[in-house]
């Protein structure tokens, strides 16, 4: 009603003084933004005055972004919303992408008094797998794609469980010693796996309760000279040579805690061996002999059983 009491009947006659005071409506500075605004340009509330935003047509195309309550809008251009969209497809990436090798422990437990030790376990994670793939988007610009592939670790396990020697003999020359006390306790050296002056077909005999897979040896001394050994079962006529054997010990010529693994013979029976009997009897026999430097003495021994 006031407007039309000053000859105005449509609001295209309304003219606002934009240079008059109008801090009582919280606006102060109409005519001076008004005065600095280009084609395109925006304004915006600021904190207490209005405030001009300039256009920004960015690398392609921008949009008005609103970064919250309190805070002035910006012009975002359009890559940044791809980007957000489709994870950092469609733009140029660089990146220092460094994976650590898997840290792989093994703990070997040695077989104590009483038996006891559970088993062998192998854990074999592959060598993770950096792929990098290039792709040219239809607005020209780069994208990058990281990708890892870790394989899942293949973990092996095999139990056994280690148990002390049942019976122990030194053969020298038909001389059986028994032995068997001191391949069980850990006084060093105290095994006498050859004589002094070892001959053909002395040997050092390991007997074992049950049926079993492989045997440890904890070699005090390593020997020196030059020598072969059988390593042989007894099948209730003979004795023959243990299948698939590998000597880790080689021929008692190695120190430290050595496996003599073998396939389990499948006609492997008990016998008695300088009067220790019913047990399954293994034997390391010298099948040549030249010369000898140093006597190998062992210190410990046990067998192990697959399960």
């Amino acid at each position: 009603m006031s407007l039309l009491l000053k000859g105005v009947a449509r609001l295209s006659q309304l003219e606002v003084d934009t240079g008059k005071d109008w801090e009582a409506k919280e606006i102060t500075n109409l005519r001076s933004v008004a005065i600095a605004m280009a084609h395109g340009d925006i304004a915006f509330r600021g904190v207490s005055v209005i405030e001009k935003l300039a256009a920004d047509a960015g690398k392609g195309y921008s949009f008005l972004r609103s970064r919250g309550p309190g805070l002035s809008p910006v012009w975002q251009d359009i890559e940044s919303l791809v980007q957000y969209m489709t994870g950092a497809v469609n733009r140029a990436a660089a990146f220092d992408l460094s994976i650590p090798s898997p840290a792989v422990s093994y703990s070997a437990q040695q077989a104590s008094s009483p038996p006891g030790r559970a088993s062998v376990g192998v854990l074999s994670p592959p060598e993770p797998e950096i792929l990098v793939t290039t792709l040219t988007g239809p607005g020209g610009a780069v994208a990058s794609s990281p990708s890892l592939d870790v394989p899942a670790p293949v973990v092996s396990r095999q139990v056994a469980i280690g148990t002390p020697v049942s019976g122990a003999i030194a053969d020298d020359g038909g001389v059986q010693a028994n032995e068997t006390a001191q391949a069980n306790n850990d006084a060093a050296n105290d095994m006498t796996l050859l004589p002094p002056v070892p001959a053909v077909d002395d040997a050092y005999y390991f007997g074992c309760p049950s049926l079993c897979d492989w045997l440890e040896l904890r070699m005090g001394t390593a020997g020196n000279g030059t020598w072969d050994i059988a390593w042989e079962y007894w099948n209730g006529a003979a004795w023959l040579p243990l299948p698939d054997v590998i000597d880790n010990a080689s021929g008692f010529k190695v120190s430290g805690t050595r496996l003599v693994t073998f396939t389990r013979p499948l006609d492997w029976v008990q016998s008695t061996i300088g009067g220790i009997a019913n047990l399954y009897w293994m034997r390391a026999r010298v099948s040549v002999y030249v010369s000898i430097v140093t006597q190998p003495k062992g210190t410990r021994a046990f067998t192990w059983i697959k399960h």
